[in-house]
């Protein structure tokens, strides 16, 4: 054995990879008790960094970490919300970016079918459904439905409460 080398046991080699890859493996997985159907949460408090840049883009980072951290990191992550993309780009409306449905929240209830339904009186989105990543339910006045998108066309802040959706794909 040339110097500087050392023997190392399969067994060791192992018990290293388990033990590093053990929290990957624990992020990537749903919680016992949340729905592997989840598409849908509530966010209560909006991003604390990225001011400088794109609204939509922070707030889609925000959605898609949380949702990572809970097992969720295989949908797209949108956050309901109107803005602009990029710089110098026009305005989204919210109702655009979310895709086709349906969606479910963290208990594996069904929110809409689509979003026509999202939109309309027959959706499933009131204080007992609309439950966090961690199926943490809205604090009483936090909803205020649709969000996102108001009739008048202005935006709603990122600050928080706001909703994310997972899109398949």
């Amino acid at each position: 054995m040339a110097v500087g080398y050392h023997s190392i046991s399969a067994t060791r080699v192992l018990a290293v990879l388990v033990t590093a890859i053990a929290p990957v493996a624990a992020a990537a997985t749903p919680a016992a008790a949340q729905s592997p159907e989840m598409s849908f949460f509530l966010v209560l408090t909006g991003p604390a960094r990225g001011a400088d840049r794109p609204e939509l883009e922070v707030s889609d980072t925000h959605c898609r970490t949380i949702a990572y951290a809970q097992g969720f990191g295989h949908l797209t992550w949108r956050a309901y919300l109107d803005g602009s993309p990029a710089a110098g780009q026009g305005t989204i409306k919210a109702r655009d970016r979310i895709g086709r449905g349906p969606w479910h929240n963290y208990h594996g209830v069904l929110i809409a079918e689509s979003v026509a339904q999202l939109h309309s009186d027959d959706n499933n989105l009131w204080h007992e459904s609309a439950a966090t990543a961690t199926g943490e339910l809205a604090p009483a006045g936090a909803i205020e439905i649709p969000w996102g998108s108001e009739l008048d066309g202005s935006d709603f802040s990122r600050a928080g409460p706001f909703l994310c959706f997972g899109i398949p794909g």
